[in-house]
């Protein structure tokens, strides 16, 4: 992908849009499919459209932050309280800043290179982790804060292993798309 300064203005709001059209799918399929790993409100065992978060924001950085937040604010007011204006833009910010806070700590501690070239099991363990994490603790004291959740430190690790698993699932299928298409690509006719 053609780095964001490269793109026109144009271009930059198609892939943020889109972005953001695939993560409100995204939990849509979510919703329907592991409806029975929730664990309580918007807190799930499993969660895959975290894994959307964090690869839009390693791939596309501020366009996939952008696209999360606006996925985030359509999937809030749609299917949550649609008067509650604070709250969603709170948590949809949160949705599309906590991924992006992620990549900045990998990249300021964990030298992680910012091309993503380098990237061992090792590192990628690190940043699911660091990144689950963030996600969890950041809309959990939201929650709180909001008085979503009186149970902060329960909700928080259940998200925190929930996006976990769904952003593992979610960087694998990648990964393994990436080689798919690349082993195709030598296969001579």
């Amino acid at each position: 992908m053609q780095s964001s300064n490269k793109l026109s203005i144009e271009n930059q709001a198609i892939v943020t849009f889109a972005c953001a059209v695939a993560y409100f799918y995204a939990y849509q399929l979510n919703a329907h499919y592991f409806e029975w790993f929730e664990f309580s409100q918007g807190v799930n065992w499993l969660y895959l459209p975290s894994g959307l978060r964090l690869l839009f924001v390693l791939v596309l950085t501020h366009m996939g932050a952008l696209g999360i937040t606006l996925g985030s604010i359509a999937i809030n007011y749609m299917f949550g309280a649609s008067d509650a204006h604070v709250f969603n833009l709170g948590t949809s910010l949160i949705s599309g800043g906590s991924p992006y806070l992620a990549r900045f700590i990998a990249i300021r501690f964990f030298q992680l290179n910012t091309g993503l070239t380098g990237l061992n099991s090792k590192a990628f363990f690190k940043l699911t982790v660091l990144f689950a994490l963030t996600n969890g603790l950041l809309h959990q004291v939201w929650f709180f804060w909001t008085g979503q959740t009186d149970s902060l430190i329960t909700n928080a690790l259940v998200m925190a292993a929930g996006d976990w698993f769904g952003t593992v699932l979610v960087l694998a299928c990648a990964s393994l798309a990436i080689r798919t298409v690349k082993s195709f690509r030598h296969i001579k006719p």
